[in-house]
């Protein structure tokens, strides 16, 4: 369960992760490189060229639990239940050097694979201390799709991977209803008789 603050909480958690293995590494070739929750073009002007824009561009519920049914809190209250929502984050490589973009991409996917479930101590903000998961999962967007993200962002195509982050939930903030439980349940049975 968590409250509206579990998008924020998400994105630290991903910066974190990039951040203890690619800024904090002893690799000479990706340590000390900057990882920003900034769209690319913003990345580029904070950091001069050099660093990983791990940037939210969309945000989207996950349909097929939309359907579950209120949860019962007591024997007289149901509350809603929680939105479930996925979140996509375009990564991007900012550097100059072409051999340096390629470099952090590949230690953007390696770091991704071997933590495709986030949970426990990986997990930031207010989800720290519970027992949510999150699956980081590789989204694998046509190079159309992509295109198509930095048409929106007024910027030429740069080398790019979209992550789908599975499954974060924010709780409704309506009160609890009051609703009875059943009490007593009566069947009737009826003899249904062939027409022969």
């Amino acid at each position: 369960m968590s409250d509206y603050p579990v998008i924020s909480a998400v994105s630290q958690t991903l910066r974190t992760l990039l951040t203890a293995n690619i800024t904090d590494s002893t690799d000479s070739q990706i340590k000390n490189v900057p990882i920003e929750l900034l769209s690319p073009p913003e990345m580029q002007e904070v950091h001069e060229n050099l660093g990983i824009s791990v940037w939210l561009y969309r945000v989207s519920r996950m349909a097929d639990m939309l359907n579950e049914p209120p949860q019962r809190i007591s024997a007289t209250q149901i509350v809603n239940t929680p939105l479930p929502i996925l979140l996509y984050y375009l990564i991007t490589p900012v550097a100059d050097d072409p051999l340096t973009r390629h470099a952090l991409m590949g230690k953007v996917l390696q770091v991704m694979y071997d933590h495709s479930v986030l949970r426990g101590a990986d997990l930031q903000g207010i989800l720290m201390g519970t027992t949510d998961q999150l699956r980081v999962v590789l989204e694998t967007l046509t190079l159309e799709e992509l295109s198509l993200v930095w048409e929106a962002l007024s910027e030429p195509y740069q080398l790019s991977v979209s992550y789908m982050i599975q499954l974060a939930s924010i709780d409704s903030e309506m009160q609890p209803v009051q609703s009875s439980t059943v009490l007593e349940r009566n069947q009737v049975f009826s003899k249904i008789q062939s027409a022969n």
